[in-house]
């Protein structure tokens, strides 16, 4: 009977070792199944992503010609604002002074001629160019029955409190026009 029961121990340890064999190699089993899917499901991302990439690209390589033509016509509009910058500054002025239209009801009113400055406009560019005469003073003339109501009408037209001064206020001359004459 100890034969049997050392058969019978030798037949279950055997079962047993058996059991957990299947047990181990069914698990391997799906442990590589589930390996096998993740790797089919990222090469399916990536192939995707890929796809997407190549679409992309071709997408970027049919605007590349419109972007270029927006670009083309930015540098020429800035090289067309520059060239109207140049000729703006280098326009000369008929008359050396700002004819302010007139505001008193009286047609015979007298001509007052004055300066006005600015400290900070146009001091980045040079003098010879109409918007670079604030510092040194840009002349004014306009129609007023009496010098208060054109000290008035400067104060309205290029008031104190946004950094204008103006200076030299006094009548115009009989022989300086009041008001610019045409050509």
């Amino acid at each position: 009977m100890d034969g049997l029961v050392a058969a019978l121990g030798a037949i279950i340890a055997l079962l047993l070792f058996g059991l957990a064999a299947v047990i181990v190699i069914d698990r391997a089993r799906n442990g590589y199944r589930r390996a096998e899917a993740e790797q089919t499901g990222r090469r399916n991302r990536q192939h995707e992503l890929t796809m997407r990439l190549e679409q992309l690209e071709r997408a970027v390589a049919e605007q590349r010609p419109a972007i270029a033509e927006v670009r083309r016509k930015v540098q020429q509009t800035k090289a067309d604002c520059e060239s109207l910058k140049a000729q703006l500054n280098a326009t000369e002025h008929v008359f050396s002074y700002t004819a302010v239209p007139m505001e008193s009801r009286d047609m015979h009113a007298r001509p007052w001629r004055f300066s006005a400055r600015h400290p900070t406009l146009g001091a980045d560019l040079p003098d010879t160019v109409p918007a670079g005469q604030w510092n040194q003073g840009r002349p004014y003339v306009l129609t007023a029955e009496n010098q208060a109501e054109a000290r008035s009408v400067m104060d309205r037209l290029l008031p104190r409190h946004r950094g204008f001064m103006v200076v030299n206020m006094g009548e115009a001359s009989s022989d300086a026009p009041a008001q610019p004459s045409p050509g």
